[in-house]
């Protein structure tokens, strides 16, 4: 009976079955968290940044297949390798170039990897916690609930408009094949796939290639001394041949954020970013959409009211996964790896607390701080909260030791009932309110006829300025353009990203005082075909729309060709 349990046990988890099984799971789960997005999938998830990504994956998978150049995108023109001022998601923008070559709209293409994400994040941590826990009893349920931990997790809910920051799943992967490179005789192609992950990873977001170095560097660290093993002579071959053939694949891929990231402009205040890193009270935050805890960030001063970016603060663990994580840690009997996940989250949770905290009038300078002034890269980075990313997986993989432990404890129908328990308990920590209005309150961006008429006559080398500009009445004003922009890749002189090219504000300023003077001249300097003017918009800042499209109606350089009183489309003669 012993032999039978234990061949039980060594064959729980083989085999494609268990696999579909987790995907279907995952899937499941995600569907439930954003729904009814399911029923939405040509609906943009928010005006702000979620329509940058929309037009950011649009843009790539464009330059994909035609003879557009990748970087020189059609934001902010004439500035070249505007793409570069904000993410470049290049895995996602290819992993649905067949849904983009067969739909033609962007907006399911978001939909669709923003579902992949949760999938994937799941079953990536699936992974990875099976592999510590093979062969051991119920490391298969204890696994399954840690995947949808990570997946589900509030710091994921909190950045659900932000794709970079949701593509999660390559993090995972990266720890998984370190732990294959150096427990199953340091193989070459473990270590290739280390690299390769990292690559993949550095091209679907800044930050987690940024903060990847570090999770890769602080794991390498601790291994070795838990296991008191120094580098081996191999590891420093195979790293600087798969690391240097891989780094220069990025630095021909990513050579202009490289080229911009030494620009003055694009070096963040140390003050910047202190105050988005971590913060006692974000550890106890759910975002406002959670059904049970949404009251947190009010009640705790980590709402957007008070000055600070909730949505990057909303670093709740869950009750249930907290306890069995600690549980975990000290009773899991995984000591290696208790000792090593433990000490991952410490060291990467000890960096996100920022470079600077204050005691009374001074600063405290954190280890953090010696990254931002000597490591490149960490300088130009805003949020150093956004390491939870990293941080949920050994919370998530210490959770499933504790669950495990548990389990083998109780036995029988007893750990069962505690599985689904705790399951239920902590889908309910997690939720969102149902339905999540986000989803079904902002629909595609209407094609009113200033833009049906743009997307029927213009083209790349059509240049196309829109007035007013954004302005802190609307800071976001600009990603619907660029969402609208991508139904005909006219050139446009506006745009949104993290930063803003070099002359900018001036000519906004001028633009926007159309049709004086300085805003002929601009337009001229410019070579702009099309002017669309949004009357409405310049009542929203105090001034007289009507008066100022009468004003317009006049110049006779100016030809009214389309549009509504939502939107005005003058042909620049």
């Amino acid at each position: 009976m012993e032999n039978a349990n234990r061949d039980k046990t060594m064959n729980e988890g083989r085999g494609p079955l268990v696999h579909v099984s987790a995907i279907i799971l995952y899937a499941a789960l995600a569907v439930l968290f954003t729904y009814p997005l399911v029923f939405n999938m040509d609906r943009v998830n928010g005006s702000g940044d979620p329509a940058v990504m929309v037009w950011s994956m649009a843009w790539i998978q464009n330059a994909i297949i035609s003879d557009a150049s990748l970087y020189d995108a059609n934001i902010f023109y004439p500035t070249a390798n505007t793409l570069a001022y904000t993410d470049l998601l290049l895995p996602s923008a290819v992993a649905t170039l067949p849904i983009y070559l067969l739909t033609g709209n962007p907006l399911i293409n978001f939909n669709v990897i923003l579902l992949l994400t949760y999938i994937l994040s799941g079953y990536t941590v699936f992974l990875l916690a099976k592999r510590i826990m093979a062969r051991m009893p119920h490391a298969l349920p204890a696994s399954l609930f840690a995947g949808a931990v990570y997946a589900l997790c509030p710091y994921r809910m909190g950045h659900i408009t932000q794709l970079n920051s949701m593509t999660t799943y390559l993090l995972p992967l990266i720890l998984l094949f370190m732990h294959k490179y150096l427990e199953d005789g340091r193989k070459p192609r473990d270590l290739f796939f280390v690299a390769l992950f990292f690559a993949l990873n550095a091209t679907s977001g800044l930050y987690y290639g940024i903060f990847a170095t570090l999770m890769m560097a602080t794991f390498f660290i601790v291994w070795s001394l838990i296991k008191r093993e120094f580098p081996k002579k191999k590891d420093f071959i195979y790293g600087a041949v798969f690391f240097g053939l891989f780094g220069i694949v990025l630095a021909y891929v990513l050579w202009p954020y490289l080229a911009l990231s030494g620009a003055e402009d694009h070096s963040r205040p140390v003050e910047q970013a202190a105050g988005g890193s971590v913060i006692p009270a974000a550890l106890l935050t759910s975002p406002p959409e959670s059904l049970l805890l949404g009251w947190t960030p009010e009640a705790l001063g980590t709402s957007n009211e008070d000055g600070k970016p909730m949505y990057e603060l909303t670093l709740y663990p869950g009750l249930a996964v907290a306890a069995l994580a600690a549980f975990g840690l000290f009773f899991g009997r995984i000591r290696t790896h208790s000792k090593l996940y433990a000490l991952l989250g410490l060291v990467i949770f000890v960096f996100s607390l920022g470079p600077l905290i204050p005691l009374g009038d001074i600063n405290i300078p954190l280890p953090f701080y010696l990254l931002y002034e000597f490591v490149p890269g960490f300088g130009s980075l805003r949020v150093p909260a956004r390491m939870w990313a990293i941080i949920m997986i050994p919370i998530a993989v210490l959770a499933a030791f504790g669950l495990r432990k548990l389990m083998e404890i109780l036995g029988g129908n007893k750990a069962t009932l505690a599985v689904i328990a705790v399951s239920i308990f902590t889908i309910f920590e997690f939720l969102p309110t149902l339905p999540v209005d986000r989803f079904i309150d902002r629909g595609p961006p209407t094609l009113e006829p200033a833009y049906e008429y743009l997307a029927e006559n213009a083209g790349p080398q059509t240049v196309v300025a829109e007035v007013p500009f954004a302005s802190p009445v609307d800071a976001f004003r600009e990603t619907p353009r660029m969402v609208r922009s991508t139904y005909g890749w006219w050139s446009l002189v506006n745009g949104y990203a993290s930063y803003f090219p070099e002359g900018y504000e001036e000519t906004r300023d001028a633009l926007n005082s159309v049709p004086s003077s300085e805003s002929h001249a601009e337009m001229d300097r410019l070579g702009v075909d099309f002017i669309i003017v949004h009357p409405d918009l310049y009542e929203d800042e105090g001034e007289d729309g009507d008066a100022i499209v009468d004003a317009v109606e006049s110049e006779e350089s100016l030809r009214r060709v389309a549009g509504n009183e939502e939107a005005v489309l003058y042909r620049v003669e």
